[in-house]
């Protein structure tokens, strides 16, 4: 499933069903290799994989068990994120997104995220648009979701 169908197929049900939350948990984030490769694990496993591009951000979850990594454009950074402090060769950052969001309860599926890469969606999980803009869709693990949103 391409990101455009898996948004039309989601962002009806999403606008229903979802609710409003704002991450909640601090970030560790550093400037990323050009090309460098991340796996972004979950408690229940891969949930997706990215390649750096020049200007974005490794960023890690600081209260999540598997404090997972992910990738994030400079853009993305200045939109969600408010910078704390320096640290080692990054810095703390602490979250002003909010995200609409509804549990999924369908069959495991696999579709193409935002940056281009496959995701697994699976019966549980949080299926989520960002705010405002809403033009994409992707999956939180439902563990790590609980983890680091709260219901606004």
């Amino acid at each position: 499933m391409t990101q455009d169908q898996a948004y039309n197929e989601f962002i009806p049900y999403i606008n229903d069903t979802g609710k409003i939350y704002r991450k909640i948990s601090p970030i560790y984030a550093r400037i990323a290799v050009e090309n460098e490769y991340i796996e972004t694990w979950t408690e229940d496993g891969l949930e997706t994989t990215n390649y750096a591009k020049i200007g974005d951000y490794v960023v890690q979850n600081l209260y999540t068990s598997m404090k997972e990594e992910y990738i994030v454009s400079a853009d993305m950074m200045l939109q969600r994120y408010e910078f704390v402090c320096n640290l080692d060769a990054g810095g703390i950052y602490k979250p002003k997104g909010r995200v609409k969001a509804s549990i999924y309860s369908g069959e495991e599926i696999k579709f193409v995220a935002k940056w281009g890469r496959m995701m697994t969606l699976k019966p549980g999980d949080m299926i989520v648009t960002p705010l405002p803009n809403c033009k994409e869709v992707y999956r939180i693990a439902a563990k790590e979701f609980y983890e680091s949103y709260i219901l606004v």
